[in-house]
């Protein structure tokens, strides 16, 4: 650009320094070309290409009611199998877990027989010296007296 091109248009002294507005150029108009709406080719088609026309579209249509159809259906497959998966795995659980609560039940039984027959075997000892002791007394008594 040019000097002539950029005038300084303002300057004007304020608090912190000189202020001035730099001009490169004076605004142009810039005009667009108008635009040319042009309508769409007239073509003349026979029955037969309408006919053809319309075969496709149906054609079209079908093909993705049957895609859409098919995406449905192996979605609903895939659901089917997940729900197959989840009740293996549930009944499968529940089996595990009857199991354990069997074993653990059986475990709890044979522990408690254990002890109910040591407190009848420690109450037959106790019995058995108690009657020891009370021979022994007599015995005492009838060898003393």
């Amino acid at each position: 650009m040019s000097d002539s091109e950029s005038t300084v248009r303002a300057t004007e002294e304020s608090r912190g320094g000189l202020k001035y507005e730099l001009v490169l150029a004076e605004p142009s108009e810039v005009t667009l070309p108008p635009k040319l709406t042009t309508s769409p080719p007239k073509c003349n088609l026979s029955a037969e290409d309408i006919e053809n026309k319309l075969k496709a579209a149906e054609e079209r249509r079908q093909f993705l009611e049957a895609q859409k159809l098919n995406q449905l259906s192996e979605k609903r497959n895939k659901e089917v199998e997940v729900n197959q998966k989840k009740q293996e795995y549930n009944s499968s659980f529940m089996e595990k877990a009857q199991k354990d609560l069997e074993q653990k039940m059986e475990e709890k039984k044979e522990n408690r027989e254990a002890y109910i027959n040591s407190i009848k075997e420690k109450s037959r000892d106790h019995v058995r010296h108690a009657q020891e002791v009370r021979q022994n007394k007599v015995a005492n008594l009838v060898s003393s007296g």
